[in-house]
């Protein structure tokens, strides 16, 4: 995959992420910004360098949130896990990548109620992103299982 691709698509979530906080819906929705992470590391074989994820977190920090904290440190903990991992991520267990997914959007989520005052429903968010995010993660897992059973 082309760099420009992936840069291209993350502007086009961040114009997506600015159209759910319009509508009041962010509150209900998945983290579009993992889920988008989740479909470029499970697609596409060459996983980004630290770098992308550092400057994804960033550029997520600059539209979204008062301080650029809370996106940039988990970006940089995806992109950690994900680069210096022995094992290919397709290739981790189910269940070590929706606890990872699960505490990601948790501690993602803690730290943007703590920071930010932008979204109504925050409250909410805190429990139904991580169970969206999981859910989405393992229908994914479960789509795509044959083809990385092949590969172990």
């Amino acid at each position: 995959m082309s760099e420009v691709l992936r840069y291209l698509s993350l502007g086009l979530m961040v114009i997506l992420n600015q159209i759910l906080l319009a509508t009041d819906t962010w509150a209900i929705s998945p983290d579009i910004f993992l889920v988008h992470t989740l479909f470029f590391t499970t697609f596409v074989k060459k996983i980004p360098n630290i770098y992308f994820f550092i400057f994804k977190g960033f550029v997520i920090d600059l539209f979204f949130s008062n301080i650029s904290m809370p996106y940039t440190i988990s970006y940089t903990l995806i992109g950690l896990y994900l680069n210096f991992s022995n094992l290919k991520w397709i290739q981790r267990s189910l269940l070590e990548q929706i606890i990872l997914i699960t505490l990601v959007s948790l501690f993602l989520n803690i730290l943007l109620f703590s920071t930010n005052d932008f979204a109504s429903g925050m409250g909410v968010r805190i429990f139904i992103n991580p169970l969206l995010n999981s859910i989405i993660w393992s229908a994914i897992f479960i789509n795509q299982r044959q083809k990385w059973l092949k590969n172990i």
